[in-house]
């Protein structure tokens, strides 16, 4: 990647980290708290929100060890797993991170899909990912399919951590920045693109397969009815939309985000619905108050996620 689009990307979050229409007060509450600065010349990044990979010690990959086995069952029903898991184990450690519950739970998000399109005999080459976090994800997949194109979104300060990813993950790869100034067209030779909110009409459609984990439901209800709009917009034959988001999600300001009442149409032609199974605890070293309890004991280390979690693979009407 070009050391400019990393620059433009810093500049847009320095400028204008939060935009007003396209944040809600959970990114309100976490932006302010993730850091993204220079400091002597070196990009200093700390997130709040949304995960990032970290290097655990031994007692860290023993205990992610054991994460991986207790969710054994649910792993045995991806027939792409261990081919996806081969590919993470590999981009993390270029990462410089570990294997953690971060890590499993991407894998199993394109084990999910790389089973979906094997079965449907499809071959996606371009992707739309709806608030990816650090990134890791979009990572993956461009080493999963390396011909393709992905188009991430996302609000200033985490297209950042985003870029980085990719920089490190890819380093000889062409990337860009959609910004939504007019004239503003992507290049052709991009297979990464970053994609602020205001600029989802500059992405040429269709899109083969579009995912949201854990994004939609921090956003407000119009953002989410945007992106439902310009998906619908953007959807063909072959296209995959597959949601990852909690039931229902209350923020700060009194929002609350509802899988639901998302706009889903009766229209939508659904491959997958219910609970999440990859997505129910994670292992760390910090014992929290959720979580199982044996004998009335609480379990050390298994936390539960705040609500529960569920997924659902469609191909999304069309709308105009």
């Amino acid at each position: 990647m070009t050391s400019e689009t990393l620059d433009a990307l810093w500049e847009i979050a320095e400028t204008d980290p939060l935009p007003a229409g396209h944040t809600s007060s959970h990114w309100q509450d976490h932006g302010r708290r993730t850091i993204v600065e220079r400091r002597r010349g070196e990009l200093v990044l700390q997130a709040s929100g949304f995960a990032t990979l970290a290097h655990p010690g031994l007692g860290g990959r023993l205990l992610h060890r054991v994460e991986r086995w207790s969710y054994r069952k649910t792993l045995k029903r991806f027939a792409s797993f261990a081919a996806v898991w081969r590919l993470m184990e590999r981009l993390v450690h270029d990462l410089g991170g570990g294997a953690d519950f971060y890590a499993l739970k991407t894998a199993c998000v394109l084990a999910t899909l790389a089973d979906h399109w094997a079965n449907d005999r499809l071959s996606p080459q371009v992707f739309a990912l709806i608030g990816d976090g650090s990134g890791l994800l979009g990572a993956l997949i461009r080493r999963f399919a390396p011909s393709s194109r992905v188009y991430s979104i996302d609000l200033p300060k985490a297209l950042v951590f985003q870029a980085t990813t990719h920089r490190t993950a890819d380093p000889a790869g062409q990337m860009g920045v959609l910004t939504g100034r007019d004239q503003e067209m992507p290049s052709a030779s991009a297979q990464v693109l970053f994609v602020l909110p205001q600029a989802l009409e500059q992405i040429p459609g269709p899109i083969d397969c579009a995912v949201s984990v854990a994004s939609l439901q921090e956003m407000t209800a119009d953002s989410i009815a945007g992106y439902f709009a310009f998906l619908r917009r953007r959807t063909g034959p072959a296209s995959r939309f597959y949601c990852v988001n909690r039931l229902s999600k209350p923020m700060p300001g009194g929002e609350v985000a509802t899988f639901s009442e998302y706009p889903w149409q009766a229209e939508d032609e659904v491959f997958l619905d219910g609970p999440c199974p990859y997505y129910a605890y994670c292992f760390s070293p910090q014992t929290l108050p959720n979580g199982p309890r044996v004998l009335g004991m609480r379990v050390p280390c298994v936390n539960y996620f705040d609500g529960v979690h569920v997924h659902r693979l469609v191909r999304l009407a069309g709308g105009s």
